[in-house]
């Protein structure tokens, strides 16, 4: 299982009704199948069917209001959130708190202001995959989760747009993408290379110099793609 944590949005109808008791309760799905995300820095993604299954029916999941582990709204072993899948996708039912959080969640839904859900997960070992097919409209590569670990769900105001702070290398190799770092990039970027000749240390070698093989022209497209998708997403995760 990877350690690091992802998060999604999902804009999808939610539901409340209230309960004979007065309770209020509230449904929703936290992701579909098979339902292709935004952008996400250079590869799309989309959930195949049970791949969060396991997870919901062993969990301790519990759900909040924006992602926000101070606005609880319920858990599953309080019996105050209800969780699983059906052929649509993850879905949730959470019976709301008499807490302020809670009532100005039961307003809002009333209202129509909350436009959709978040979930928060993490990819277990061998579940993701390039899909056979690019994405036709873009061209961009598809990840295909096929196993999770669901830890959070929940309703949210703005699910404006999916992010991700996945392992770059996990997702890199589940494209089939591999990276071929310069100098600049690599891991070790504070090291200068040994000079050659007569090059005085620190002298950038001439870039007439350059063989075939090190030509940006012949650089595989694969590699590009890759970097962008890097720096695409470590610009992301920084903010």
């Amino acid at each position: 299982m990877t350690e690091t944590r992802e998060l999604r949005f999902a804009v999808s109808p939610l539901e409340e009704r209230a309960r004979s008791d007065g309770k209020v309760v509230m449904r929703g799905y936290a992701y579909r199948f098979n339902e292709l995300s935004h952008d996400l820095g250079g590869f799309r993604e989309r959930i195949a069917p049970g791949a969060g299954a396991p997870s919901l029916r062993q969990n301790d999941v519990y759900a909040t209001f924006n992602h926000d582990t101070r606005s609880l709204l319920g858990r599953v072993s309080s019996g105050t959130l209800t969780v699983g899948e059906d052929r649509e996708g993850g879905w949730y039912e959470i019976e709301l708190p008499d807490t302020t959080t809670g009532r100005d969640v039961a307003a809002l839904l009333k209202r129509g202001d909350l436009a959709g859900s978040s979930f928060t997960f993490r990819v277990l070992d061998g579940g993701q995959r390039r899909a056979d097919d690019d994405d036709p409209d873009t061209g961009l590569p598809v990840r295909e989760i096929t196993a999770m670990d669901v830890v959070e769900v929940g309703p949210v105001v703005n699910p404006a747009y999916p992010t991700t702070q996945a392992s770059l290398r996990s997702i890199e190799k589940a494209l089939g993408i591999e990276l071929r770092a310069k100098p600049d990039e690599s891991e070790e970027g504070d090291e200068e290379p040994e000079p050659k000749g007569d090059e005085e240390p620190g002298q950038k070698p001439d870039e007439s110099e350059k063989g075939p093989a090190e030509s940006d022209d012949d650089e595989p497209e694969d590699h590009k793609k890759a970097r962008a998708l890097v720096r695409a997403l470590t610009e992301r995760s920084g903010q």
